[in-house]
């Protein structure tokens, strides 16, 4: 392999992703975007503390530190679009160059265990046709970098196991902390990687000598990222009041009453936002059909269905379940029982996310780090194909899932643009000369607040009589103030696609089982509320 080869392969892909992504480049900023780009402005000016300040969340007074789950990688990747204003442009441009990179190394990753130039391209194809990286890149979250991040530690780390080399091993480390310093739950990857690192001579005998096998490895990335991650928890914790990213995600972590629910998104995710369970149980049908063993995922897939609260649709819920967790179980079975290290590894990849039913929702974005493992999974598994049947299938899966992922982020900006109009609004209320306040959240927060509006929360200081209160999306705290007048609204309501409601919960699946729905109700509106004497 050439270290040309990495980026010939994913160049059809990156292209792809360019010319695709590159209409919604200018799009709002949405959800939890604003959570970060206001972390990127504190950091400007504390670096070394990025959750040492208050915000309202939710209509809630918080320290970010005490309720923040991510680390600081995506405030300092926002730095230059807080810089440049705001410029939405900007932040997403610096996604979509992450993406790049990540598909480079899920070729690299792909090329490094042995798969063909064609079955590497597929891979990183496979990537980009993947909605939720398409959807997730065109925001200022951080879900598309820990997924680049988490294919570039891989592919350093099987650059290290078969060369040996320091730098390898410090790049290795170095992007294992920061993809966890990404999203949480891919700390994970460390003990993957480390299984990774096993000898491929201990790792064919018995498990129960895989922990000697493990002692004797070169561990160097592995205690490396841990070293990292301890040292940036430590050097990063908020000084007054000496929280920490560790102990704000232990904290938010509890397996409460939709445990089960939210676990259930783990296979419905990977059959109905990703192309893996129905690749993958398409290719293994027959022998799937043979094995008795396979009663464990369905009797698992049919009763996480069964915990879902969508029983109005559970004619879809049902069988996505059970092929998701059929497709996960086989792929970790089989490579166990063949003692396949690569798809026993990346098997294990694709469930990082499982942790994270214990939170309070688990959506589909989630998966999107364990995205590269995926892809090579399907390339690897294709091989059996003639080419040209290979060609066309993953032709039509690129088609398909770039066309799912066009739909979610044409819904997505529809949603965001709520938040826009929302801070123009504010803007026009503070050029009257009226004191503005702002009730709500997600991308209207950050617009409003940035237009000169302050932040309503249910506890004081609170608006005053003769005070103007702009209400968007996750408004409601209107309801404890004083008398008020309505003064006007905009009420978004045009029938199109859905992200959340409708049956679609992309951002959380607390609103559905779908990555987009079409819908005819209400998306959002605006109100301008005048306190009363």
């Amino acid at each position: 392999m050439s270290r040309l080869d990495p980026y010939l392969c994913a160049a059809p892909a990156a292209l792809v992703a360019a010319v695709v992504l590159a209409p919604f480049v200018d799009k709002a900023f949405t959800i939890d975007d604003a959570t970060f780009l206001f972390q990127a402005e504190h950091v400007l000016s504390d670096p070394l503390h990025p959750t040492a300040f208050d915000m309202v969340y939710q209509g809630e007074a918080v320290r970010l530190s005490s309720r923040l789950v991510s680390g600081p990688v995506m405030a300092f990747l926002l730095v230059p679009a807080v810089q440049a204003g705001g410029a939405e442009w900007l932040a997403h441009l610096v996604q979509l160059l992450l993406l790049w990179a990540g598909l480079v190394a899920t070729a690299g990753v792909a090329l490094r265990l042995g798969l063909s130039r064609p079955q590497a391209a597929i891979a990183a194809g496979l990537v980009v046709a993947s909605p939720p990286v398409a959807a997730m890149t065109m925001t200022a979250m951080p879900d598309t970098p820990a997924m680049a991040l988490a294919a570039l530690a891989i592919e350093r780390l099987l650059a290290f196991k078969s060369e040996r080399r320091l730098h390898q091993a410090v790049a290795a480390a170095g992007f294992l902390a920061l993809a966890t310093l990404a999203r949480p739950h891919a700390s994970l990857l460390i003990g993957v990687a480390w299984l990774w690192l096993l000898d491929a001579e201990v790792f064919a005998g018995p498990c129960w000598r895989w922990p000697r096998g493990l002692c004797r490895a070169p561990m160097l990335p592995v205690v490396g990222a841990v070293a990292l991650l301890v040292l940036v928890n430590v050097v990063t914790r908020d000084p007054e009041h000496g929280r920490h990213l560790a102990g704000a995600t232990l904290a938010r972590m509890h397996r409460g009453p939709a445990f089960f629910f939210h676990l259930a998104s783990v296979p419905l995710g990977w059959t109905l936002s990703f192309p893996l369970a129905l690749a993958y149980v398409g290719l293994h049908a027959p022998r799937l059909a043979r094995q008795w063993r396979q009663l464990i995922p369905v009797t698992v897939g049919a009763a996480l269905a069964l915990a879902t609260p969508w029983s109005a649709f559970f004619y879809v819920v049902l069988p996505a379940a059970v092929l998701g967790a059929v497709a996960l179980f086989d792929i970790v079975v089989e490579g166990y029982r063949r003692r396949d290290q690569a798809q026993l590894v990346m098997g294990l990849w694709l469930l990082i996310a499982v942790p994270t039913a214990m939170y309070d929702h688990l959506p589909v974005k989630y998966l999107v780090p364990a995205a590269p493992a995926m892809a090579i999974l399907l390339a690897r598994h294709g091989a059996s194909l003639g080419t040209r049947v290979r060609a066309l299938l993953a032709s039509a899966a690129l088609v398909v899932g770039l066309v799912v992922g066009v739909l979610v982020n044409l819904a997505d900006q529809e949603l965001a643009e709520i938040g826009r109009r929302g801070g123009a609004v504010v803007a026009e209320e503070v050029a009257r000369g009226e004191t503005v306040w702002m009730d709500g959240g997600w991308g209207f927060q950050w617009y409003a607040m940035r237009a000169g509006a302050r932040a309503l929360a249910t506890t004081p200081p609170l608006p005053q009589p003769g005070d103007v209160v702009v209400s968007g999306p996750q408004g409601g705290r209107l309801q404890g103030l004083p008398r008020r007048s309505l003064e006007r609204q905009e009420i978004f309501d045009r029938p199109g696609g859905r992200v959340l409601g409708a049956g679609a919960g992309f951002y959380s699946d607390t609103f559905g089982f779908l990555p987009w729905s079409y819908g005819t109700g209400e998306i959002g509106r605006i109100e301008v509320w005048r306190i009363e004497p």
